[in-house]
């Protein structure tokens, strides 16, 4: 099986669609396929390129100097357009993978696997317009909304397969599908979503552990809670600033990796409310990832609003596949696997007040938690973890193809 993964981002880029992406490559090369990778060409300047087992072209884009509305489009829609011309190279191929977010590049992916003849996998991460809509970046009339829904219901018509990330997804993709093809038509297509999700990538336990990143962060000294990502609008992170102020445990550090939109509103909040255990501490390769989630105390992990309830942060995964345990912000099927593992507490993004209680309850009673870590690591490897995943999307595939 020949397979093209039409992606903006992949490697070097350290983001959660590149990971995700480069698990399926290995796992299908892993089982005898042929990679092609069609990704946006900004992403090779996100690091250095090593050799890799699959085949990549990287396709010419307008590069974001800034990150505004008007420049991510372009972006998205230059490489979009050139990677129909850019797939010319890549020869024949049974299967088309185009993922989304971001959504511009869905038709350009259908475009590609109409002219090879191929099978078509559309994979959502984030369904939009709707996760702009629970975010409330724009409003249901919008033209934004409009021209987003026109190209994922076309999506959702001409796919042969939707794949998606989280139950929850699942459920709310066969919906719309439904609503695409009409009561009869609809029902007919909607064995054609399939749950792929992210998972516990196992491979973040090949990492070494970083002394130097324990000694200047005091992590096998202190009570450490942290959070890894980005530090943006979706966020919400100004709870965690509103917990470490009200916590009756000011000995607990607070430290934030990472950057985004909100990172110099957040640090500047922080210094005139007095909060010297709240740190700011840049970006965290993802290689440390490993040493600071084996060494803190508590993950915390938030999403700013409860209307997020199919939406499952790949950070659950990592902290509860690595031993740490989660303090969670969120409803729905995020607080399911928390819960499932025992190892973690959900607080509702609708309750942020109830947040220092459950934090000190947390901190009080720590072992009740942590006593949990080798179960809650069983239960990534055996249940969550994406080789596992892509291994068996890998099976399913073949079965597309008869």
């Amino acid at each position: 099986m020949r397979i093209l993964i039409h992606t903006d981002e992949y490697y070097p880029t350290a983001q959660a669609c590149s990971y995700r992406m480069r698990t399926m490559a290995d796992a299908f090369i892993d089982h005898g396929d042929e990679v092609v990778v069609i990704a946006s060409s900004t992403n090779k300047e996100n690091g250095k390129i090593e050799p890799r087992r699959e085949k990549i072209l990287y396709s010419p884009a307008i590069r974001m100097k800034k990150k505004t509305t008007v420049m991510r489009m372009l972006n998205n829609l230059s490489f979009g357009i050139t990677s129909i011309f850019t797939a010319m190279k890549a020869g024949k191929v049974d299967v088309v993978i185009t993922t989304s977010p971001p959504p511009l590049v869905s038709i350009p992916g259908w475009i590609i696997a109409k002219c090879k003849g191929a099978k078509l996998v559309y994979d959502v991460r984030d369904i939009w317009p709707d996760v702009a809509l629970e975010m409330g970046s724009f409003t249901e009339g919008s033209i934004y909304c409009k021209v987003f829904r026109t190209i994922t219901r076309f999506m959702y018509k001409h796919a042969d397969w939707v794949t998606t990330v989280s139950p929850g997804k699942v459920e709310k993709i066969k919906g719309h599908v439904i609503s695409v093809g009409g009561a009869k038509g609809g029902k007919a297509h909607v064995d054609k979503v399939k749950l792929v999700g992210n998972g516990f990538d196992e491979s973040v336990e090949n990492s070494t552990i970083d002394n130097d990143l324990i000694a200047q962060y005091e992590l096998d000294k202190k009570f450490t809670c942290v959070y890894v990502g980005n530090i943006g609008l979706a966020q919400g992170l100004g709870a965690l600033l509103d917990m470490a102020e009200q916590s009756k445990h000011k000995e607990v550090q607070f430290l934030l990796f990472g950057k985004g939109a909100e990172k110099d509103v957040l640090e500047q909040q922080a210094k005139e409310r007095g909060l010297d255990n709240v740190r700011f501490c840049g970006v965290l390769p993802h290689e440390k990832v490993f040493t600071l989630l084996s060494y803190a105390k508590m993950s915390f992990i938030p999403l700013k609003n409860s209307n997020m309830k199919d939406s499952i942060p790949t950070k659950v995964y990592e902290a509860l596949g690595i031993g740490c345990p989660v303090l969670l912000v969120a409803e729905g099927d995020s607080c399911d696997i928390v819960n499932e593992s025992e190892m973690g507490k959900c607080v509702s993004p609708d309750h942020t007040e109830q947040l220092a209680e459950v934090f000190d309850e947390m901190v009080e009673n720590y072992s009740k938690y942590s006593e949990h870590r080798t179960e809650a690591r069983k239960l990534m490897h055996e249940k969550y973890s994406r080789q596992q995943i892509a291994v068996a999307f890998e099976k399913q595939l073949h079965g597309l193809l008869k």
